[in-house]
């Protein structure tokens, strides 16, 4: 069968190793076969396909004796230690459309059926996105839902340069309005794995997620046609997130969940459940994992894990019986198949080959349940041991452009400068609504009452769906001034310079009537960047006098909060786009202000956000105009539609009462 080089996607490829020679069947240019497991389904792995957009010569030299090679042309090498954050580094790939239709409909993941789920394509999880390393990802997403606007984030991905794209409503555009359709292009810089869900108040946690892969090198090798699809691990409640919301308010605290899934499958109760999600492995053989989303710690009994990556971010392998993974968080890991395999596990189960070919289901009966009991590990809320995390390609931070190390605790104490400028944020809940309402058109409250909601910055973060971020940067003053925006600007800052946050969380409700604070780890999430994580500590920040607790504020004062302090690494640190805000701790962060635009910083717990537990940065404002020069009008004309939209009672579905119509945070 003869194909036709835009087609190349969908072609069947075993290249059994010989990847240099498959590639010399396309007269010299690059065709890259990858290592999906057949268990997947099809008869072979995505093609990342280079032969229309890099220069003759260039070759595959990606397969199972080197994965950390992708692309070679004499000596110049395309591999693990390319700069991926330089997009003239990068190789250039294909454009790959898809499409997603947003709907509601029941489903039923673990036998109960949730009767407002809200899925991609109609399914749960939505479709696997697969991609490879340079290509442009064309994605239209389509707005079946009734009473609801919609937007899609692709989390992880950097959008350098093309924040417009980030599907974060209230932000970069307004939510796609009911029967409306809007289309996300961006290129894929970066490579490992990550997921695409809903960025529309609480929507994804009814089924608005779905997995994405892009396919490129690692820092480890693994056997050919042995990596499988990303497994999502969530948690999951019988009842939608929209009736639990108001619950929350009421209380304060999220709803406790009901059930775990994995990849969208689990078991509930005593009656008829879906089959336990299982994975077959061959033994003595090296296979690849993607671990992506909620705070679980995830083992395989008897088995060792070796990690290689964390969110887009390849590191230096290192072994593990389990490993830690936070909610947006995600690792590649390897797994190695036993020499004398047996059955095991609970929640899923993972199985050999030798066991589903050889055994005959309709005459022997069902394949055994496995029987191996998981092994006791660290279940506290944190992230992987820090000194594990080590990015392959190493970054040097720089001293921070954003603090004036001539300023003391007091003058910031005091207001000595401004809330747009600040570096030190504060995690913690406060009363809004009634006469605690704050000024000028603070967040929604249901009938005026006061409900506890959580902040980080100056207010409970809200934002207006109808007016984003990115059609209004003509008015910043005015959009610094609304203290439920939580702006903070960058200006004029350069790619070689680096911004520092300190984010700190409480240990107890204070005493003098500031902020209050749950005891909880929360996953913070920056968009629009990797960031480097310089401590992460559970001591606490401030001072607690009357438990007779010296905070670490004192260590680092702004005259030392600077790579000289010999408590903060700046020496290739670990860096990731989701960090675990200790309990009762602090992080101290740092990115690059290198990709202009308006990005969000949040809690992905997604009660909390919605509450208000996030903040924007603009960046580097000045440049705004010229990115987004080609997608604004379709932008205003995305905004235009979902205006009128809204404009109309009739489409709320609590149309007695249009302003109920948001409550929450939004995104």
């Amino acid at each position: 069968m003869v194909y036709h080089p835009d087609e190349y996607k969908d072609v069947p490829l075993r290249t059994g190793g010989n990847e240099l020679e498959f590639s010399a069947l396309f007269k010299d240019r690059p065709v890259v076969g990858t290592p999906k497991s057949p268990q997947e389904g099809g008869r072979g792995g995505l093609v990342c396909d280079y032969t229309k957009t890099m220069p003759k010569g260039w070759r595959s030299c990606y397969g199972p004796k080197n994965r950390t090679c992708w692309l070679r042309r004499g000596d110049e090498y395309i591999d693990i230690n390319t700069d991926y954050e330089d997009p003239a580094e990068v190789p250039q790939g294909k454009l790959r459309r898809f499409h997603l239709e947003v709907s509601e409909q029941p489903i039923s993941p673990n036998g109960m059926t949730m009767e407002h789920g809200k899925i991609f394509n109609r399914r749960y999880p939505g479709p696997w996105i697969e991609a490879c390393w340079g290509d442009t990802i064309e994605s239209t997403v389509k707005n079946n839902l009734r009473w609801n606007g919609t937007s899609v984030h692709w989390h992880g991905i950097r959008q350098f340069r093309s924040f417009q794209h980030d599907g974060v409503n209230g932000i970069t555009e307004c939510p796609i309005a009911p029967g409306d359709s809007f289309t996300y292009r961006f290129r894929a810089l970066q490579y490992g794995s990550a997921w695409y869900h809903s960025h529309y108040s609480l929507q994804y946690g009814d089924g608005l997620l779905g997995p994405m892969t892009i396919y490129g090198p690692s820092t480890a090798n693994y056997d050919d046609d042995l990596t499988f699809r990303p497994l999502l691990l969530t948690d999951w409640n019988h009842r939608s997130v929209f009736e639990d919301w108001p619950l929350m308010l009421e209380s304060g605290a999220a709803p406790s969940m009901t059930n775990i899934l994995i990849n969208g499958t689990g078991q509930f109760g005593y009656g008829k459940s879906p089959e336990k999600y299982t994975l077959y492995l061959n033994a003595t053989k090296d296979h690849k994992l993607i671990l992506v989303d909620t705070t679980f710690v995830f083992s395989i009994d008897g088995h060792k894990l070796r990690v290689i990556e964390m969110d887009f971010v390849p590191i230096k392998p290192y072994e593990t019986d389990s490993i830690k993974i936070g909610i947006g968080q995600r690792y590649h890991v390897i797994v190695h198949g036993l020499d004398n395999p047996y059955e095991q596990e609970r929640w899923a189960i993972v199985r050999y080959n030798w066991t589903y070919t050889t055994v005959n289901t309709t005459e022997d009966g069902p394949l055994p349940q496995p029987l191996s009991e998981p092994p006791l590990y660290d279940i506290n809320c944190s992230d992987e041991p820090y000194e594990k995390l080590v990015p392959h390609i190493p970054w040097t931070v720089g001293d921070p452009v954003n603090i004036d190390p001539t300023l003391t605790w007091a003058d910031i104490d005091n207001n000595k400068i401004k809330n747009n400028t600040k570096y030190v944020f504060n995690v913690g809940m406060i009363k809004s609504g009634g006469n605690a309402s704050f000024p000028l058109n603070g967040p929604y409250i249901p009938d005026d009452k006061q409900y506890t909601r959580w902040d980080m910055h100056i207010a409970p973060f809200r934002i207006n769906f109808s007016d984003p971020t990115l059609l209004a940067l003509d008015r910043l003053e005015d959009l610094v001034d609304r203290p439920y925006l939580d702006v903070i600007t960058l200006d004029n800052a350069t790619e070689d310079q680096w911004i520092w946050m300190v984010i700190t969380a409480p240990d107890k409700v204070p005493q003098n009537g500031g902020k209050i604070f749950f005891p909880a780890a929360h996953p913070m999430h920056l968009h629009g960047h990797d960031f480097a994580v310089l401590r992460q500590s559970d001591k606490n920040w401030y001072n607690d006098s009357a438990i007779n607790h010296v905070g670490e504020r004192w260590m680092f004062t702004p005259d030392k909060l600077n790579c000289r302090h010999p408590n903060l690494t700046c020496d290739n640190p670990p860096r990731r786009d989701v960090v675990l805000l200790p309990a009762t701790g602090y992080v101290i962060i740092a990115f690059k202000a290198d990709n202009p635009g308006a990005w969000i910083f949040h809690c992905h717990i997604a009660f909390h956000a919605s509450s208000g537990l996030a903040m924007q940065i603009i960046e580097n404002k000045n440049e705004i105009e010229e990115i987004m020069e080609h997608d604004k009008q379709d932008i205003e004309q995305s905004c235009a539609r979902w205006r009128e939209w809204h404009s109309n009672p009739g489409n709320h579905w609590d149309w007695h009462h249009p302003d109920h119509f948001h409550d929450d945070l939004g995104v």
